[in-house]
């Protein structure tokens, strides 16, 4: 026993050296799984922070579309209050090198313009907080969804489907389909309706009245195009027979055959359906702006007015005296009329030739254009925006003064109620609003824009020929004529 004396103190220093091992391991561990934490808590606040710099970004961008006047462009050296680029091959700070503080870290902005386009732009934002960093790049792209920059704008739908008939369509479609359950059509084509990115086929009444279309780099071809999108936000594509949206891709011409995007988030009907459709993007996007586009309404509150028709009427040449009236109810190329108040202006001279400024109120009674005998064209001058409190007939050609004069000559007409054309082989230039329904019974060609919460388009073959720069250019008093621009985040990544 005495050879075994102090081998518990030993043993105990054992355990003590053994939990002190264990113990700093643990420490050290805890130490180091706490630096690691908190790189983690960096690298997250420094990636928001980066984010933070990207929705900075996309704010200056929007604001210099919407303080850019007619021809906005992220290429002509300036972005909002920011004097800088463009340049297509390297990036280059938006707000200067020197990063920009936020919440303890700080981030920088980066732009890159893309080669030919006004409206597409990467963007690159790096986020630092304390020692941690993190790169964002996005590809943008901003666009004008007023309804007035499509060919189509429709709100609710019919019974049924929105748009249902033999059509073709020149430009971009945009159909909220409000109202409308599962598996409702909201555009139902059959025949040989179609909609396309191009001219082909437009009447020479109204091409040599319009502008030529922009051209574009497709497939290393330079060609014309509409930048025609389809957007559905509810309801289905019926599509039947040889109708199409888009068409397919034919090298050596001299325009876009195929549209530009479709987005429809109930998908495609029809004995065709997708396979039918001719998109750059597919047929699998669904609607992509959410609730930021609706319906615009008469009865919508406006500036100080309870309503948009009361502002109408508050800043317009009010027609209410029956003899008047009656002159509307009954304007054929023979009248000969006028009335001003100053500011605003109808009148024709018996010869067919219309002019027009500013805004005509037709307080209490209808809009009907005729034909006189075999007479049928009216021209028109001018930039102007005809109310009629209700129902609008148009059955003659209208049309504006000369070539190249669509849109700095613009006729707009609304109504609360109804819209009908319903003559054969007439050709219209305008802009057309009717918060009922509009009508096209028979060959009617449109150069300009239709916006309507119900369309029926009859199996005569009507055409609606979509004007880019139109929304640009819209007559006093048109309802939603603001730009509406949008921008949207088209690719996402982190570096």
């Amino acid at each position: 026993m005495k050879h075994n004396r102090g081998i518990i103190l030993v043993a105990c220093y054992l355990v003590i050296a053994v939990l002190l091992v264990l113990g700093g391991a643990f420490i050290s561990q805890s130490v180091s799984e706490n630096r690691f934490a908190q790189r983690g808590r960096d690298a997250i606040k420094a990636l928001h922070i980066a984010e933070a710099g990207i929705e900075q970004a996309l704010y200056d961008l929007r604001q210099d579309f919407v303080e850019g006047g007619e021809d906005p462009s992220w290429r002509d050296g300036s972005i909002n209050i920011y004097n800088v680029g463009p340049n297509d091959n390297e990036f280059y700070f938006l707000y200067g090198e020197e990063p920009i503080s936020l919440d303890n870290g700080s981030y920088s902005a980066e732009l890159k313009n893309v080669s030919g386009e006004t409206n597409k732009i990467w963007i690159r934002s790096t986020g630092t907080f304390e020692s941690a960093t993190k790169t964002i790049q996005v590809y943008a792209r901003i666009a004008n969804y007023s309804p007035w920059n499509n060919a189509i704008f429709a709100g609710v739908g019919a019974e049924g489907s929105t748009i249902s008939g033999n059509v073709d369509i020149r430009g971009s479609v945009h159909l909220l389909g409000t109202g409308l359950g599962d598996g409702d059509l909201a555009i139902d084509m059959g025949g040989s309706a179609d909609i396309g990115n191009n001219y082909q086929g437009i009447p020479s009444a109204l091409e040599e009245r319009i502008p030529e279309l922009p051209t574009v780099i497709f497939n290393g071809e330079t060609v014309q195009s509409l930048a025609a999108e389809v957007r559905i936000k509810n309801g289905v594509a019926g599509l039947s027979g040889s109708a199409t949206i888009g068409e397919e891709n034919s090298s050596g011409d001299s325009y876009k055959e195929t549209v530009d995007g479709v987005y429809i988030t109930d998908g495609y009907a029809g004995n065709k359906g997708e396979t039918n459709v001719y998109s750059d993007n597919g047929t699998t996007n669904t609607y992509d702006l959410g609730d930021a586009t609706s319906f615009p309404s008469l009865s919508d509150p406006y500036q100080d007015y309870t309503s948009y028709q009361e502002y109408l009427r508050d800043n317009a040449l009010v027609i209410s005296d029956d003899a008047q009236l009656s002159e509307l109810n009954n304007l054929t190329p023979g009248s000969n009329f006028s009335y001003s108040d100053g500011a605003n202006t109808i009148a024709i001279d018996g010869n067919g030739n219309l002019t027009i400024s500013g805004i005509v109120y037709i307080d209490g009674g209808e809009l009907k254009i005729k034909k006189s005998g075999p007479n049928k064209t009216i021209t028109y001058s001018g930039k102007g925006t005809i109310f009629a409190t209700e129902d609008v007939d148009i059955e003659v050609n209208l049309l504006t003064n000369g070539p190249d004069s669509f849109p700095d000559n613009v006729l707009g007409i609304m109504t609360p109620g109804n819209i009908e054309f319903d003559e054969a082989n007439i050709d219209v230039m305008g802009v057309f609003y009717a918060e009922g329904e509009i009508e096209l019974e028979k060959q009617t060609n449109i150069a300009g824009t239709l916006v309507s919460n119900y369309f029926d388009i009859g199996s005569q073959v009507p055409s609606i020929y979509q004007v880019p720069s139109l929304s640009d250019n819209l007559p006093s008093g048109m309802i939603s004529s603001e730009s509406d621009w949008i921008i949207r985040v088209v690719a996402w990544q982190e570096l």
